[in-house]
């Protein structure tokens, strides 16, 4: 089958996309990326063989549309005007490249397009809803409606949906009653092996080889639980080091952190940051970590519903977690015991006397249950979910044949199994 993939993203750092597209590849299906950037429009090539074009992002029609349409001034208008024309350049960019027999739309920017796919090719589309869109974390009233109404106005149009989990799903069944019953494909990593630690994270963070480490690894935004763990660290015992790497507008939040333990021995910063390490090594500088933190705070639905990519990173570094009890990451969590999770007003007393408390036993069996986890929670053990999905409707649209009984009765059973 001939799958354009969309995004409104640069594509090189969203992993989920990029998994995505290499499990359809995988399957011998001719895949092709679509996204945008606000630099020079730009092709390349994947190492697996999957193509991406990347369209510039021109907004210079938006102001000239909202007169041609005759749109009330104002912010709605814009980045309702704004929003449709980027999903319109993706598009565009799909139309002058091939004729899909499946177009996968990613988030709801790709989405504002639907009603133009659907004309042009009369394929079916799937939608891939990573986020509650209008719920998001402190989310403006006027961008939350917008983003309700691309959906609201485009639904109709989507023959398949997949989302992360449960909660989200059951949101979206209520609020759009009219979208297929969703399936369930998480942001979990690809199986690795189970990394060997050689000491890099507690080098470049100026710690001993012995120190324990409470990681932050991510974007350093607004609304993740940041001044909470600073707090904390200041009643965290002499054996651990709060260490942070990423990148971010709280930067210097963390900063003027950095030297409040100066009276603690070297070696033994209460406080530390390093650079955001590469993907491709990220494993390696995360499995030096004792515990790793996703103390989301409770600003909306998207983070209480949430279930992050690091949910699956740091057990696949060995790595047990540390978060804020949210639904769906207090599920895995509990389920696998692979770490703990502390009360979601997360009191930095309360974060600092659950770490203090851990022993080195009870560190050692999470860090056991982390591979009990990986083994059971990768990507490849959910891909053929993706997968299936796409043959599964490129059969009730005749665009390839359907399966021998066997094996269609053998994928009902996967999908019941959802």
């Amino acid at each position: 089958m001939r799958i354009a993939a969309v995004v409104h993203n640069g594509v090189k750092h969203d992993a989920r996309v990029l998994k995505g597209a290499a499990s359809l590849k995988a399957q011998g299906h001719d895949v092709r990326l679509f996204g945008l950037t606000a630099d020079e429009t730009e092709d390349f090539v994947l190492p697996n063989g999957v193509p991406v074009h990347l369209q510039h992002r021109d907004l210079s029609d938006q102001k000239p549309r909202m007169e041609r349409e005759e749109l009330p001034p104002g912010r709605e208008s814009a980045i309702w005007t704004s929003f449709r024309i980027q999903g319109e350049t993706i598009f565009e960019s799909v139309r002058d490249d091939f004729e899909p027999d499946i177009v996968h739309m990613h988030d709801h920017l790709a989405l504002a397009a639907a009603a133009k796919y659907k004309e042009a090719f009369g394929c079916p589309l799937i939608w891939d809803a990573h986020e509650i869109y209008e719920d998001l974390a402190s989310i403006e009233d006027v961008r939350a409606a917008v983003n309700a109404r691309i959906i609201r106005e485009n639904v109709r149009y989507v023959n398949g949906f997949i989302t992360l989990n449960q909660s989200i799903s059951d949101f979206y069944r209520e609020k759009y009653p009219s979208l297929p019953d969703a399936v369930l494909v998480p942001n979990a990593v690809e199986r690795v092996a189970q990394t060997t630690y050689d000491g890099r994270l507690h080098k470049k963070a100026g710690l001993n080889r012995d120190q324990k480490i409470l990681l932050f690894q991510g974007g350093y935004s607004p609304h993740r639980g940041i001044s909470a763990l600073l707090e904390a660290s200041r009643h965290l015992r002499e054996d651990w080091s709060l260490v942070f790497m990423g990148w971010g507008k709280l930067e210097d939040d963390i900063r003027a952190y950095l030297d409040t333990g100066a009276d603690r021995p070297a070696g033994r910063a209460a406080v530390t940051m390093v650079p955001s390490a590469p993907h491709d090594e990220l494993l390696m500088w995360t499995a030096g970590a004792t515990l790793g933190t996703i103390p989301y705070e409770n600003t909306g639905l998207n983070h209480l519903y949430c279930s992050p990519n690091k949910l699956w990173e740091y057990p696949a570094a060995g790595v047990p977690i540390l978060a804020s009890n949210m639904p769906e990451m207090k599920k895995k969590i509990e389920q696998y015991q692979i770490g703990l999770t502390v009360n979601r007003r997360l009191d930095p007393e309360e974060i600092a006397e659950a770490v203090n408390a851990l022993s080195d036993a009870d560190l050692q069996q999470m860090r056991l249950n982390c591979g009990t986890y990986a083994a059971a929670e990768n990507w490849q053990n959910y891909e053929a979910r993706l997968t299936g999905l796409h043959l599964k409707l490129a059969e009730e649209f005749g665009i390839v044949k359907p399966e021998p009984a066997s094996f269609r009765n053998n994928l009902v059973r996967f999908f019941r199994r959802r």
